[in-house]
């Protein structure tokens, strides 16, 4: 699993800036402008949380191949993913679909991603005891 982080990082990274292009340029759907301007406040919350959490498994990936078998990381890089999945994952589909029904999912991805910030730490805590 430890050689697959950088390229999901890469992926997380390369569509959180299209979709930092979107929400600046490609909302004029929205025809009422306090409408768009919140949408785009809450698309911009979504593609920062999936920039940084991109950034933390490109970090991640360079751990992983310097630690084989390290389940802390492994976990915390799966942590990220479902994370993103429910964090900006679900806020992308309400806005781009406008189904609210899986809005009660949206704090679970948060949850996700603290845990694997946790994850990441208790892994870089054995790490270190280790080095």
């Amino acid at each position: 699993m430890r050689n697959w982080w950088l390229p999901v990082a890469a992926f997380w990274g390369l569509t959180a800036v299209g979709m930092a292009a979107y929400a600046s340029h490609g909302l004029g759907f929205i025809v009422d402008p306090q409408v768009r301007e919140a949408t785009r406040a809450s698309l911009q919350l979504a593609v920062q949380q999936q920039m940084f959490h991109a950034l933390a498994l490109l970090g991640l990936g360079v751990a992983a191949l310097t630690s084989a078998g390290n389940r802390w990381l492994c976990a915390a890089g799966g942590l990220f993913v479902l994370g993103l999945l429910l964090f900006s994952g679900l806020i992308y589909l309400r806005t781009f679909t406008g189904i609210e029904t899986f809005r009660p999912f949206v704090p679970w991805g948060g949850t996700c991603l603290m845990l694997g910030w946790l994850s990441l730490g208790i892994g870089g805590w054995k790490l270190a005891r280790r080095a």
